[in-house]
This record gives structure tokens, sequence and C-alpha cells, in this order.
């Protein structure tokens, strides 16, 4: 994906209007970020303080922390967001799991995440009665974990296969989605799913060690680079190539006030900032995504 060449003629074309905004005030602006995205936007924010030294954001915690900027993981209606960056889901497992095996044997399709991971209530009859017929079937023997707070990316996942949180199968976990790849290393005949920067070492860019992808029924070549139990040629693969297998969801930052620094910050979060994302494990937005928020940032000054 050619984001570089493109971003930097939206910003050569920003430029003008940029320097012609208000000027900036004295004020801190306040960021809310979920673990899994904490480590992107503070690198987003120690890389901006280098292009604009005047600016203070400050990173808040806390369930009830009132913030300027509270990045959310799925979209919004009704409410104020700029998007700016994208995430992916795969399916996991332990590589301890006893029935590892058994699992890697199968090109998981989607009506097999389907009954694995949810009810089966609209899986067509000819399916459900093929599953059936086998005696012992491997889903039986596995148990699914998903995560139950609001931050859980567990409704993307649902959404993403025509369902809802209510139809997934097996255990919930509370808290942070990190806990889900706790609790198959704990009860190790089980799966999960999980984002990308939680799944893979971003410093060694591997897939962790501990953790087995379940084998996507995609292409070969699409597979291959699966296999790889690389982030950087994975986040390449889903940028390029649309895989129906493989839940991506957009991450916004929300705001109910906007002024010239909120403005110059989302600005440059969403043109200069995207070569930051994959380093955090996180995808580009897409080309056109890049004009759309660009467009509605510029219509709020």
């Amino acid at each position: 994906m050619k984001v570089k060449a493109f971003l930097t003629a939206v910003v050569a074309a920003l430029a003008v209007a940029a320097s012609a905004g208000t000027p900036q005030n004295d004020g801190i602006i306040t960021i809310k970020a979920n673990k899994a995205s904490k480590a992107l936007v503070e690198q987003w924010i120690e890389i901006y303080k280098t292009v604009n030294p005047n600016v203070k954001i400050a990173l808040v915690s806390g369930k009830n922390a009132d913030a300027d900027l509270t990045l959310v993981t799925q979209h919004q209606e009704g409410v104020n967001v700029t998007y700016v960056g994208r995430y992916a889901l795969l399916p996991v497992t332990s590589t301890e799991n006893p029935l590892l095996g058994d699992i890697q044997k199968k090109e998981w399709k989607s009506k097999d995440i389907k009954s694995l991971f949810f009810t089966a209530e609209d899986l067509d009859e000819e399916y459900e009665e093929e599953v059936e017929g086998k005696k012992n079937k491997l889903k039986d023997k596995l148990t699914v974990y998903s995560g139950s707070s609001k931050a859980s990316l567990s409704g993307t996942f649902a959404s993403h296969f025509g369902r809802t949180t209510d139809d997934l199968r097996g255990n919930r976990i509370a808290g942070d989605d990190l806990y889900l790849l706790n609790a198959i290393s704990e009860d190790k005949a089980s799966v999960t799913f999980n984002a990308l920067s939680n799944l893979y070492d971003l410093s060694s860019r591997s897939l962790r060690s501990d953790l087995a992808l379940l084998p996507l029924g995609v292409k070969a070549s699409q597979r291959e680079a699966l296999r790889s139990g690389n982030l950087d040629e994975t986040l390449e693969l889903i940028e390029n190539e649309d895989i129906d297998l493989i839940p991506v969801e957009d991450i916004g930052f929300t705001y109910s006030a906007f002024d010239a620094d909120i403005d110059k910050f989302l600005t440059w979060v969403v043109s200069d900032g995207q070569q930051y994302n994959h380093a955090a494990g996180f995808l580009h937005l897409t080309n056109k995504e890049v004009e759309s928020q660009l467009r509605l940032l510029a219509q709020n000054q």
C-alpha cells in the first residue's frame, strides 16, 4: 500500500489551510486509550511533539476519567469521531493445546468458524447434519473464550460473522482482551481470537511463541503469508487483499468539543501519523478513508 506518497500530496495540499488556523491555546489535550492501542497513541504523541513542541498532550486513565479525545474500537453513530487506523482479528489457540494436531488438519472456512465460535442457529441444515453426524466433534472438545467488557473486540468479531456477542459459545472473560490469551494458556483445550497487536511480539515482529493460528481456508498465497508468523507480512496481506475470514475494523477518536489544537493533532494523525500504525500492530487507513477523514476535519475548522 503506497500510503507515504499519497499522504505527502495530501499534507502538501493542507499546509496552507493549516497555517491559517487559530493559534494554539495553552490548554492540554487529554487522551484516553485502551491497553491494546496505548502503545500506538503514545507513539503518535511522542512524534507529534517533535513536530509541534508547544503542544501539551497527556494520556489519562480510569473508567470515569474525562478526556478531550477517547480512542474507540468500533464504528460510532451519532457522535463526533475521526477514524485514525484499523485493526484485524485472528482466531488462535495455545501451542500446548492437546487438540492442536486436529485443529491444524482443517482449513477453517466461514461455516467452520461460525460452528466453532457461535451457537448453530443460522447454519444451513445440510452443514448441521454433516457436523451432527460426526461423533466426538472437535468443536465439542474445545472451549471458546471471548471478552465481556464494553472495550472488548468480541463485538467486532461477532458482527463480522453476522452474529452478536450473545451468540458466542463458551466462557466470557471480563477485563482487557489480553486476558483471553491467559485463559487459553491455562485451559489448553480452548480457542479465542484477538487483535494482531496482542498476538504478535511488537519487537521481534513474530507471532507469540505460545500461540498458534487456526489455519484459515484462504488462497495458497494468503495462507503462506499467515503461516510465516511475521507481523509485517500479515499486515501487508490484510491491507492489500480483502479476506472475508479476517474481521477488520476502524479505530477512531471521539470528541465532544473541537478546537484548533485538536484539529491539528487529528489532521497529523490521519496523514503523517499513519506511518507509525504498523509498528504498533495496526493497519493504515485506506486512501479513501484518509481523504474522507481529512475532508470532515476541514469542515470543522
